[in-house]
């Protein structure tokens, strides 16, 4: 890693403008290792109408949309979800994309998707408890929400969401939740827990970061994946 970058904090809101342009074309080593996992869990449960929230620039939504579902991405960042739209836009897929934040209720009606994904997301918004039981609200009663995340022990290590651009090291705000508050927010939401995964560095797929920093840090936990059912 180059560590004659400048280094710039930089707000949540702020830092995905900024990384909008270039998110896709990045090696993203933590969205590698979670694809990988989140494959196996969506061909395990049935949904036609989904809900992506923090959907950036629509790795998923418009994956589901290929796919023939219904639907509903929704994201804070305006120039994330232009990335998206023009994907969608080219493709003629059908997505009803919505810019919220995750402050306020979401504008959805209660019980009214089969599935809802929050993916690498949660670490960013302060209130976990509210967002969760905002997401069980609007899932439908046998639906699945799936929720993936940086891990909270990575966060506490002081390992941040952070991109290079233009010799500058932007680190964007993570929330110091914690493995227990995840688990808990679902509960609390009257969700049942069907599978926790905790991916540690040593799983990431080949050529995503240095080999010595793969070698320093292959047991510490980089990425939370939760399956739970209303």
């Amino acid at each position: 890693m180059n560590n004659d970058l400048k280094v710039k904090e930089i707000s949540t809101q702020e830092g995905y403008a900024a990384w909008a342009a270039s998110y896709d074309q990045e090696n993203n080593a933590l969205i590698a290792l979670e694809e990988a996992f989140v494959d196996p869990l969506l061909t395990r449960i049935t949904y036609h109408k989904v809900l992506d929230i923090g959907t950036g620039t629509g790795r998923y939504a418009l994956r589901f949309a290929r796919e023939g579902k219904t639907v509903t991405a929704l994201d804070q960042s305006p120039e994330m979800l232009a990335v998206a739209q023009k994907v969608a836009q080219d493709e003629q897929l059908a997505i009803n994309f919505l810019q919220a934040s995750l402050d306020h209720d979401l504008p959805f009606d209660t019980d009214e998707f089969d599935l809802l994904l929050s993916a690498l997301m949660l670490c960013h918004v302060q209130d976990i408890y509210h967002a969760v039981a905002e997401f069980a609200r609007v899932t439908k009663k046998g639906g699945h929400l799936l929720i993936t995340d940086f891990h909270p022990a990575s966060v506490d290590s002081g390992w941040r969401t952070q991109f290079v651009q233009s010799e500058v090291k932007y680190l964007l705000p993570n929330m110091p939740h914690t493995r227990q508050d995840y688990l808990e927010a679902l509960t609390r939401a009257g969700l049942t827990i069907l599978q926790v995964i905790e991916l540690p560095i040593k799983e990431v797929p080949k050529g995503y970061l240095p080999d010595e920093l793969m070698l320093t840090h292959a047991e510490q936990l980089f990425c939370l994946l939760i399956l739970a059912q209303k």
